[in-house]
């Protein structure tokens, strides 16, 4: 699981992968950040903009811009989401981008879903599927209360540390994180990687369990109920033990069908 830390990602902040970066993120709608530009004004003279762009974090003068706060409410409670501007989400996901694949082969385990590339609740709910087909039918559903509160700034940028040595990339994540209200704040490019990797050291620590972690949801599946009761026991052990609080009212051990699992909301 630990495979060796990556050097030279800065590149792919290039204007290549800022292109690439920009078209992954104008495939989603957006309110413009602190600055009030929208996308359709970013478009204009966009190869210029992505020139600057990839010259300023090429040579290290590369500065978020002015975020905005939107406040919701949905599922039964208030959301706070932070709106960077739209040069900082491309960069953000450019950086996510050129992290990515590192992470994959070095720090998730293969039965994590949710938050990364092709890897969405229908591989999860197979994988499910399976262990219940082979007997385990108890299963210790876990979700995590607030999973994108409480991080350190420095721990948030040591999780990437962790596998990613490219020290120009890890000022430009420290750059960003410093410049939101919060290091996993939703509503940042990078806040689904960072909530992964605070998960990460409980998930080293689950080998020899039958699990699918979906986002910030456990599921240990098991062969009796007093399996499951263990199973329990150390999941939350761990869960405590690295910061994180479990959400009581949505949590359980239970007999579920596959499609059950992994409901949004």
């Amino acid at each position: 699981m630990n495979g060796p830390a990556a050097h030279s990602l800065i590149g792919q902040l290039g204007e290549r992968g800022l292109k690439r970066a920009a078209r992954q993120c104008m495939g989603r709608t957006g309110a413009p950040g602190g600055d009030g530009m929208s996308w359709r004004a970013f478009r204009q003279d966009m190869p210029d903009r992505l020139a600057v762009l990839a010259a300023s974090l090429a040579h290290g003068t590369w500065q978020p811009g002015q975020h905005r706060t939107v406040m919701f409410d949905a599922w039964g409670k208030r959301h706070t989401v932070t709106v960077p501007t739209v040069t900082d989400r491309i960069v953000h996901r450019a950086v996510r981008n050129a992290i990515e694949p590192v992470l994959a082969h070095g720090a998730y385990p293969p039965w994590m879903y949710g938050w990364r590339p092709r890897a969405g609740r229908s591989l999860a709910v197979a994988a499910a599927a399976r262990h219940l087909a082979a007997g385990h039918r108890w299963v210790v559903d876990i979700d995590i209360a607030a999973a994108s509160t409480g991080v350190a700034l420095e721990d948030a940028i040591g999780s990437v540390a962790r596998f990613v040595h490219d020290g120009s990339l890890l000022k430009v994540v420290r750059r960003i994180l410093t410049a939101l209200p919060d290091p996993l704040a939703p509503g940042s490019g990078l806040s689904p990687l960072l909530t992964n990797l605070r998960m990460t050291p409980v998930d080293h620590r689950l080998d020899g369990h039958r699990v699918v972690r979906m986002t910030d949801n456990y599921t240990i599946f098991c062969p009796t109920r007093p399996a499951a009761d263990q199973a329990w026991s150390h999941l939350t052990g761990l869960l405590t033990a690295h910061g994180m609080t479990v959400a009581t009212a949505k949590s359980k051990i239970w007999r579920p069908h596959a499609e059950d699992l992994y409901a949004a909301g």
